[in-house]
């Protein structure tokens, strides 16, 4: 395929400007990364003193990928700090893409643990770490809430650091039902949501869950596995019955 000259010229142009809005992101991470929390649009004309990053338009995409590269070169050196300051730097330049933050929220919870932990420190200082990382992580993910709304996936990744990070079944319960609630939620999240209540003892509750859900499950959608929730409502059925 045969590029015009004028397509060429103005390609350049656009990655010398992120280049250099690259570099400049980088020297002003510690700036940005210290600003109040707010709305993306506060930190941006922050960010740009009324300029900067509030003229990239349709370029924070590219921008931000610039930043996430930076972010994962970072995380290649463990450099904790560093590491950080560019995850944040990549959602306040743009906000939308859910990769950013889940992959984002990875990092905090479950790689800089075991940055910051050694196999000779003892079990309590680790957990604490752990803890740490979790509850940053979390922090993090009800900022990607707040910034660009409510999504399903945001909820389920909260929801499996209680579980997995923090071994806490009732908040990874609670997330998971506000997961399910979402118009974009996939179907397992109701059926993990009915699971976390039996292992708290809540069967009554689960079964009432699955059969609230149920009507909602079309019959022709493989992925809704239909069939396996009315074999699990009727399971709880013969289990809360009355003696």
């Amino acid at each position: 395929m045969r590029v015009s000259p004028q397509l060429l010229v103005v390609t350049v142009a656009v990655l010398v400007l992120a280049a250099w809005m690259a570099d400049w992101l980088v020297s002003r991470g510690p700036a940005i990364a210290q600003q109040p929390r707010g709305s993306p649009e506060q930190l941006v004309v922050s960010a740009g003193h009324g300029g900067g990053l509030a003229m990239l338009g349709g370029l924070r995409p590219a921008m931000a990928s610039a930043c996430w590269l930076q972010a994962n070169l970072a995380w290649e050196r463990r450099d904790l700090a560093g590491t950080v300051e560019m995850i944040e730097l990549t959602v306040a330049t743009d906000e939308r893409p859910l990769y950013f933050w889940l992959n984002g929220a990875r990092m905090l919870a479950c790689d800089m643990p075991e940055w910051r932990t050694t196999p000779l420190m003892p079990a309590a200082l680790r957990g604490q770490i752990a803890e740490e990382q979790a509850q940053h992580a979390l922090e993090f993910l009800e900022k990607g809430l707040r910034w660009r709304g409510p999504a399903a996936d945001l909820y389920i990744e909260m929801a499996n650091i209680h579980l997995r990070r923090r071994a806490d079944v009732a908040q990874a319960a609670r997330f998971y039902r506000l997961a399910a609630e979402q118009p974009d939620a996939p179907y397992f999240a109701g059926r993990i949501y009915a699971e976390l209540l039996c292992s708290l003892g809540r069967p009554s509750e689960a079964l009432a869950w699955l059969k609230h859900q149920l009507p909602d499950l079309p019959r022709n959608d493989p992925g809704a596995r239909r069939d396996v929730v009315l074999e699990r409502i009727k399971a709880l059925e013969r289990t809360t019955a009355p003696p």
